[in-house]
């Protein structure tokens, strides 16, 4: 038997086997059932865990109120400093200053909180109120897991995107997620009045006011407690539009604020008296605050609207950090050129007043000696009294000066519109600088039905047919129309849009547009001309509020923006070139233009002016003139460096009295800035270099066509886009001519007054105008009889000189001297045949000395030279000619009665009209009118007709017997039935 701790060890083995397996029995159980259960709860536990995290890290972000509004130690000014960071040129700052305070609902009037409470209402009809932590839930899983985000309106939403949000994006969380708690935690810890109070005395109302009390003292000088319903309700509506302010926008403003005093009304929180009290208040608005610049007070607005917006796009709020961040702003203004500019423009406004500029200051310091511009004659009856400048640097599109109003869009662009007319039609490759215009007077369709619009040069003369690059050059008005006419006003507005002016409306624009309508702002015009002056390439940087059809970029005036502790937040040398650059035309394009505008002798040749004014020594293209009524003078001009758009005008929008050619508008003021500004700079001259598809080509003059030989016409070379369908000339004659009398000259005419002389024939369309103004044709009479000397030995009685001819002509002659042995008649085509041919063989001269000879011609057609050559017993000869035109081409003729038709039925009574259709390869002598045989009109004039009454019934049949200058003849026969009743 076994032992007993045997026994008791075999025992106890099989209970540990029996614990060991209820305990893996246990444990598969668990898992059975807890494994599916833990792994179905982990991920809810986990997103609430992982969004409770997260709410509370964004959460504890969240400012308060005061933080908002009153700005820390490190805040306040803002500064604007010129290129060099060392001289400050502007400060930006809170309206209310160390004035600020926060204002409580319950110290307000009912009726201001009343009408912001109504003003926010109306923006979000269908906004959340209080806090809900399901939608939060909802809204952080939806974050969590990548889905579209619901956009939270209401108080709370728009407090949160405005104004505390911008407070927290430093801290490196979503902006989305710190959105979506943010509005939560307001909702959760403040109450809807406590919400109103903090957006009351938070949000932008325009012009750096930024709550309520800053607006009621910007827009009206008072605080807030004591504004008016009136003006309550406009403040209300400003705010949720800072645009349309009471100073920018006064009348879109208060029609805003009359439409919430009616919802007031209606919604019962205005009885009628206050509403009639209100409505009958006019509103008092307080002059803007003059802390403006004093050195470049419209550059320094421009720079500031720039830098809120670049701070803007890094997620930052502009319009506060300009107001109240304490930064510093370095920007493109180069200082002494701004302050030579401005001098500059005073002494030319004060010497075409006749007025001494002695002592001339700019930015409060006193003007350089050498700003003086030197102008002819005497003070000018109605001299410009403003004027505006932008200056830019065109390999980086930098503002280096502004002067006078040269952002506002309210100048007419006249003069400035023509090279994109041009450029557009080079495009379209319908015209070249090649190309012949017009400058004649000619009339097109006005903008509105009855009128008609007739372009003038405003020196009232006109030049003719002229090639476009001449036209362009100078600045015609009517051969750009002619351009305009063809190619559309609509498609040239658009490029001039693309380019930079931003405010043209291509929508129902004229061709009278190209000299009066339309506004541009300065700045815009030499942003458009920095583009073809940088070979089609616009520089700047990305536009603040991009419109389809018009230009990305804008001129660039900030270079730097830094922080109160001078850290870099943004510079323009950190951007990638490909967001600092656009290519908008062909390089070939902009070339064409800015060789033309920089073809002074094209320009001088084409006015016969002196244009000393638009030179510089170096290349540079320019453009001058005036509008229609003479209230805007433009000088507009570049090279590859900078570009300067000079304008002068009179604040009582008055005319002028300037001559357009003389140039004193803006072109002195313009060449002595643009020779200071490239010496202050050191810029070398540099010129436009050619594309590889500019192609130049020998072109006659005037026609602007190749020459079939080079003595052909008057020649130039001129430049094409490659590829360019030139066509031969055929509008130039090359004719010999006697010297002396200017005739065609003939087989008589001495060797010694034979001439070639090249003339312009023009188009049929411009005939009139050419002939009207003494235009040389080509002559059309012979010298032939002039060339003959007074008493001659041999003379061709028969034919008559420059007779016409048929099939056969009888000739005739007289031999007037003794000793003639021969004769021999010849013939040669044309007036100076270069071949003569012999009308049969050489006879001898009869007894009596009279030749006499039948010439048959059947053959024959055209001009032809009729030689008579007699040889005499002594060796010498004698010779005569005759020019005689052949014509054995009989003419057509067509008879047609009023309808055209070949027959038809009158009424006994009815005047019946013949019209005799008649060609002829020369010319046409008369035509005869039958009716039978009775002869009704012999007709010689152009057109060949008669009218004549259907006085009896029955057929008629008439006849029309056309004869040419030879005789022969042609006839066409018409029946007609004249019915009786």
């Amino acid at each position: 038997m076994p032992a007993v701790a045997h026994i008791i060890r075999r025992r106890h083995n099989r209970r540990k086997r029996a614990q060991r397996e209820g305990r893996r029995s246990a444990l598969w159980l668990t898992i059975i059932i807890f494994l599916p259960l833990t792994l179905a709860l982990t991920p809810p536990l986990a997103l609430v865990g992982l969004s409770a995290a997260l709410y509370v890290q964004a959460a504890s972000t969240m400012p308060t109120p005061q933080e908002t509004v009153f700005l820390d130690s490190d805040q306040g000014l803002t500064r604007f400093y010129d290129r060099d960071g060392q001289h400050e040129i502007f400060q930006a700052y809170d309206p209310l200053g160390d004035r600020r305070r926060w204002l409580r609902l319950a110290d307000l009037p009912p009726y201001v909180v009343d009408a912001a409470r109504l003003a926010e209402d109306a923006n979000h009809p269908d906004s959340q109120g209080g806090f809900a932590p399901l939608e939060t839930a909802l809204q952080l899983w939806r974050y969590i897991i990548g889905l579209p985000l619901r956009v939270e309106g209401g108080l709370a939403g728009d407090l949160t995107r405005e104004t505390i949000l911008p407070l927290t994006r430093s801290s490196g969380l979503d902006e989305r997620l710190l959105e979506i708690v943010l509005i939560a935690e307001s909702r959760r810890t403040r109450s809807a009045e406590e919400l109103l109070e903090w957006r009351l005395n938070s949000r932008g109302y325009g012009h750096d006011a930024f709550g309520l009390d800053a607006a009621a003292q910007v827009y009206f000088g008072k605080p807030a407690e004591r504004l008016t319903l009136a003006e309550a309700a406009v403040l209300a509506m400003t705010a949720a539009q800072p645009a349309i302010n009471p100073l920018d926008d006064a009348r879109r403003s208060q029609e805003r604020g009359a439409n919430l005093l009616f919802e007031m009304l209606d919604a019962g929180l205005i009885d009628k008296a206050a509403f009639d009290a209100a409505s009958a208040n006019r509103l008092a608005t307080r002059a803007p605050s003059d802390y403006s610049a004093e050195i470049a007070p419209v550059f320094s607005r421009y720079a500031k609207r720039q830098a809120a917006v670049i701070l803007d796009r890094l997620g930052l709020d502009g319009a506060r950090l300009m107001a109240r961040g304490g930064l510093r702003v370095i920007t493109t203004l180069d200082l002494d050129l701004q302050r030579r500019a401005a001098c500059l423009l005073r002494a030319h406004l004060n010497g075409l007043r006749g007025e001494s500029s002695a002592a001339l200051e700019a930015g409060g310091m006193p003007c350089p000696a050498d700003s003086r511009i030197g102008l002819p004659g005497e003070p000018l009856a109605a001299p410009p009294d403003s004027g505006a400048l932008a200056l830019i640097h065109v390999d980086s599109g930098e503002i280096l000066s502004l002067v006078g109003e040269a952002d506002a869009a309210q100048y007419q662009p006249a003069v400035l519109l023509q090279p994109f007319v041009y450029m557009d039609a080079f495009l379209r490759r319908e015209f070249t600088p090649a190309s012949m215009l017009y400058d004649i007077p000619q009339t097109y369709p006005g903008r509105a039905a009855d009128l008609i619009y007739a372009p003038a040069n405003p020196d009232g003369r006109y030049r003719g047919p002229l090639l476009l690059r001449d036209a362009m050059s100078a600045g015609l008005l009517p051969p750009v129309v002619q351009v305009a006419s063809v190619t559309g006003m609509p498609s040239a507005l658009r490029m001039a849009q693309t380019l930079g002016f931003n405010s043209l409306d291509g929508g129902g624009a004229g061709l009278d547009l190209l000299e009066r309508g339309g506004a541009v702002s300065v700045l815009d015009t030499a942003y458009a001309y920095s583009v073809l002056a940088a070979a089609g390439v616009m520089r700047g940087i990305e536009t603040s509020a991009p419109v389809a059809g018009n230009r990305r970029l804008d001129p660039v005036a900030v270079l730097r923006i830094e922080d109160a502790a001078g850290r870099v937040l943004w510079s323009l040398e950190g951007l990638p070139p490909g967001a600092r650059q656009t290519a908008l035309i062909e390089p070939s394009l902009a070339y064409l233009v800015n060789d033309i505008l920089a073809d002074a002798d094209a320009r001088r040749a084409t006015l016969q002016q002196p244009d000393l004014a638009l030179q510089l020594g170096r290349q540079a293209a320019a453009i001058d003139g005036l509008s229609q009524d003479k209230r805007e003078s433009w000088t507009v001009g570049y090279t590859p460096d900078l570009v300067l758009a000079a304008h002068s005008g009179r604040s009582d929008e008055a005319g002028m009295s300037i001559d357009a050619y003389q140039r004193l508008g803006t072109a002195p003021l313009w060449s002595a800035l643009m020779r200071s500004a490239h010496e202050t700079l050191n810029l070398p001259p540099r010129a436009w270099t050619a594309p590889a598809d500019i192609e130049e080509y020998l072109v006659c003059e005037l026609s602007g066509r190749l020459p079939a030989t080079t003595d052909h016409c008057p020649t130039r070379q001129e430049l094409v886009p490659a590829g360019s369908e030139l066509r031969r000339d055929n509008r130039w004659q090359t004719i010999e001519i006697n010297s002396a009398t200017k005739q065609l000259s003939t087989v008589h005419t001495p060797a010694n007054l034979r001439e070639e002389a090249a003339y312009f024939v023009p188009p049929d369309d411009i005939l009139d105008w050419w002939i009207e103004n003494d235009k040389p044709l080509p002559p059309s009479s012979y010298s032939a009889d002039q060339d003959r000397a007074a008493s001659k030995d041999l003379l061709l009685t028969s034919p008559a000189d420059y007779a016409y001819a048929g099939s056969s002509v009888e000739v005739v002659a007289t031999i007037n001297r003794d000793g003639a042995e021969s004769w021999l008649l010849e013939y040669g085509a044309d007036v100076n045949p270069d071949r003569w041919y012999p009308i049969g063989d050489r006879r001898s001269v009869d007894a009596g000395g009279t030749i006499s000879a039948t010439w048959q011609t059947i053959l024959l057609s055209g001009i032809h030279t009729l030689r008579l050559t007699v040889d005499f017993a002594d060796g010498s000869r004698l010779t005569d000619s005759k020019l005689l035109t052949f014509d054995n081409t009989p003419p057509a003729v067509k008879l047609q009665a009023n309808s055209g038709a070949d027959s038809a039925s009158i009424a006994l009574g009815e005047v019946v009209s013949l019209l005799a259709e008649v060609s002829d390869n020369l010319a046409i002598e008369r035509v005869e009118f039958y009716r039978d045989d009775q002869l009704l009109l012999v007709d010689r004039d152009w057109p060949y007709g008669i009218e004549l009454e259907a006085d009896r019934a029955g057929e008629e049949r008439f006849r029309a017997l056309v004869f040419d200058q030879v005789g022969n003849r042609a006839e066409s026969s018409l029946a007609l039935l004249v019915v009786d009743g």
